[in-house]
């Protein structure tokens, strides 16, 4: 009976740990899979490229930019992002210093916290602005998109 019990425990412990692995694994490869939305995005900042942009969200997703202005629906943030980079954002470089974290609120959502920053803003010559980023992503189809998010500028001294 005793060594019945201790296979039982064993077995038990064996599962645990490989369900544990196999968890930690699959977060992993999710976690992977958002910060790949982040250097696209990034990626296609520095490209100029409105439609690449819009497409690291969700055709119902909406965004509040560091100004507050409000971009409703894939399509309205495509517009915007065509509108700023074919004016004063057109020679701009968008960076990611670090994302500082990423909270799994259920497997598909996720929050992440992104810092980045702008040089090339044609409305303030010679300035370099930082920011931080809150975004909800969700994976729908099998990938991982933004919902919604808002940029907040970073006043000096702001860590």
């Amino acid at each position: 009976m005793r060594k019945l019990f201790v296979i039982q425990l064993l077995a038990g412990i064996l599962g645990l740990t490989l369900h544990t692995a196999a968890q930690q694994l699959n977060q992993s490869k999710e976690d992977a899979a958002l910060r790949l939305v982040v250097a696209n995005y990034e990626n296609a900042w520095n490209r100029h490229d409105a439609k690449a942009l819009a497409e690291q969200y969700h055709t119902d997703a909406t965004w509040v930019n560091w100004f507050g202005a409000y971009s409703k629906g894939r399509q309205e943030i495509q517009e915007h992002y065509q509108t700023v980079h074919s004016t004063y954002f057109k020679a701009s470089h968008y960076y990611t210093r670090s994302i500082e974290d990423v909270a799994f609120v259920k497997p598909d959502v996720a929050i992440m916290h992104v810092r980045t920053g702008l040089t090339g803003d044609e409305r303030y010559p010679g300035q370099t602005f930082e920011f931080r980023r809150t975004i909800v992503l969700t994976k729908r189809d099998g990938a991982w998109r933004i919902l919604a998010g808002q940029n907040a500028k970073l006043n000096e001294g702001i860590k």
